[in-house]
């Protein structure tokens, strides 16, 4: 007769009594140590206070978690189970692992110190106590939070397996056979609260887009007396309702002749901005259409130039971007911009970056059908501007393999400023690079792409003839070197000679490194001309990319020096 499984509880209830209580593994310990310091040495950017002690303690028990894994897989082997060291011995290795660790705290407090020095960003760094201190309690309440899980998941199963409906299924096994079939239910139990945990962060960020998504529709402290024939007036196809936060302060803010007459010396016209919130339309084509629809209205195709602005995620166009185009271009230029999500654009390339690839793809194809049809004579010259996720969504019009000659064969002046680092065109002429570094790759023959790494750089840099794409991108943004890769393989851009602004003391280690550089993708506040701000970029990337009939380096200059006073408010 097949033997009941509750009979032999020591099958079914694993020692779960010291799952959250039991000691911590030797070889996780170890790595724990590893972890911590490599946490501790210095990222793409310095890190805040808060954003420092919670990066240490996710690298502790990074490190924790891949020794204790380490050790659990070599116990299965025979040998290693029958030639465990003594116990004095494996906290002697414990000890000898974590001395130089904890010695190793104030050196590398002092990296971020001088590092936050050279950068120019605030000093707020703890002591070495309160490092040590901190990551140990923070470390430690993960690691009891992972641990009740798993004894959550084992409390489930034997539930399951000794009173509930899988009893019978189990108590019907050979006894050679419960244990594995325990462990099957827990295997699924398991799987269950993971699809749970899923859920429950959809839904969370489901309640956070849409706290965006009201903020974009509120309109307070906006009036549309100042839009002019810009989207949003009376005669518009796009109703100033539909525009979304930052559709509505672009719309408004459009350069008077005078104010760019004033930089230039030049008489200027009034330029148009035309923009299309996400509310408008119930798909990227509607949205698209709606934005050619407004570019006949304003008659655009008559101008000069025709802007393409490919927004960020929260629909934000750089103020001193636009400025610039409009100033450049003597104000003959129509703009258009059209918005496909409200949140910030280091949650839109995480979790959603398709909707942007879909959406700037429809964009410019429906822009670029509707400029064909024009008499080839009388057709407006294309620009094309995209920063950070607008940089990525907008690089989707062309197709993988697509070369500068080919992206450039209509759309001939192309702004691309801190690019993702999955942007497609920007990932591709990296690793395609004929000459440079990954941080300012040499792309092709440099004739039509190339990469700058400073306003200084851009301010300085001789205008080419012809066709020209601009990349702007600072050897330590995170946005544009942050990557899945970084997990399990060094980057290129870690190779010498490092970019300027990034800590000679920066070294790659696997998973750490990926955590350090994703910390810095949310920590922000950086200077301009540090990381993911590009401040001082857009004007003179956009007059080297342009550079119409006429213009000198020293209207750069006088470019430059009038955006500060020009810049308008934004969300």
């Amino acid at each position: 007769m097949i033997r009941d499984v509750t009979a032999n509880a020591s099958l079914v209830d694993l020692p779960n009594r010291r799952v959250v209580r039991r000691a911590p593994s030797t070889v996780g310990l170890i790595g724990a140590a590893f972890g911590y310091a490599a946490a501790l040495t210095p990222s793409l950017l310095p890190h805040a206070l808060t954003f420092l002690l919670l990066l240490t303690a996710l690298g502790t028990l990074a490190g924790y978690a891949i020794g204790a894994t380490a050790s659990w897989a070599a116990n299965k082997i025979p040998w290693v189970r029958r030639h465990h060291p003594r116990r004095w011995i494996q906290f002697a290795i414990v000890a000898v692992t974590w001395l130089p660790a904890l010695v190793f705290t104030p050196v590398s407090v002092g990296w971020q110190a001088e590092q936050q020095s050279a950068l120019d960003m605030p000093s707020t760094l703890p002591g070495t106590v309160t490092v040590v201190a901190v990551t140990a309690v923070v470390a430690a309440l993960l690691l009891i939070a992972g641990r009740s899980i798993r004894l959550a998941t084992n409390k489930i199963a034997a539930l399951l397996t000794r009173r509930g409906p899988l009893h019978g299924w189990v108590s019907r096994r050979q006894p050679s056979h419960v244990h594995r079939s325990v462990l099957a239910v827990r295997v699924a139990v398991a799987g269950v609260l993971i699809v749970a945990g899923f859920v429950a962060i959809q839904v969370g960020l489901g309640l956070l887009i849409s706290s965006y998504d009201a903020e974009n529709a509120g309109a307070s402290g906006q009036s549309p007396a100042r839009v002019g024939a810009n989207s949003g007036s009376p005669d518009s196809l796009a109703p100033w309702s539909t525009l979304g936060r930052e559709g509505r302060f672009y719309v408004s803010n459009a350069m008077a002749p005078a104010a760019i007459e004033a930089v230039t010396e030049e008489p200027a016209e009034v330029p148009v901005r035309v923009y299309v919130g996400m509310q408008q339309g119930q798909t990227p084509a509607e949205r698209s259409d709606l934005a050619v629809a407004e570019l006949d209205r304003v008659g655009a195709w008559d101008r000069e130039y025709l802007a393409i602005m490919a927004a960020t995620g929260t629909g934000w166009i750089d103020p001193d971007a636009i400025n610039s185009m409009e100033i450049v271009t003597g104000g003959d230029v129509t703009s258009v911009a059209v918005q496909y999500s409200a949140v910030p654009s280091w949650i839109g390339f995480v979790v959603d970056p398709e909707t942007t690839q879909v959406q700037n793809d429809s964009t410019v194809n429906a822009i670029l059908a509707a400029w064909r049809a024009k008499p080839e004579g009388e057709r407006p010259t294309l620009i094309l501007f995209g920063e950070s996720l607008g940089a990525f969504g907008s690089q989707a019009a062309w197709p993988e393999g697509s070369t500068p000659e080919e992206v450039t064969a209509e759309i001939k002046h192309i702004v691309w400023i801190g690019p993702p680092s999955q942007s497609r065109l920007w990932k591709q002429w990296q690793a395609d690079r004929t000459a440079g570094p990954m941080w300012q790759p040499v792309i092709g023959d440099s004739a039509i792409a190339r990469t700058y790494i400073s306003d200084v750089e851009l301010e300085q840099a001789i205008p080419s003839e012809g066709p020209v794409i601009t990349f702007s991108a600072h050897p330590n943004d995170p946005v544009v070197y942050w990557s899945p890769d970084l997990l399990l393989q060094k980057p290129d851009w870690l190779d010498q000679p490092l970019g300027p602004g990034v800590d000679p003391h920066m070294r790659w280690f696997p998973v750490i490194t990926y955590l350090q550089v994703g910390m810095d993708l949310i920590s922000g506040g950086a200077p301009p001309e540090v990381g993911h701000n590009y401040a001082a970029d857009a004007g003179p990337a956009i007059a080297l990319t342009v550079n119409p009939a006429g213009w000198t380096p020293a209207k750069t200059q006088s470019l430059v020096k009038a955006l500060p006073s020009l810049h308008y408010e934004t969300g």
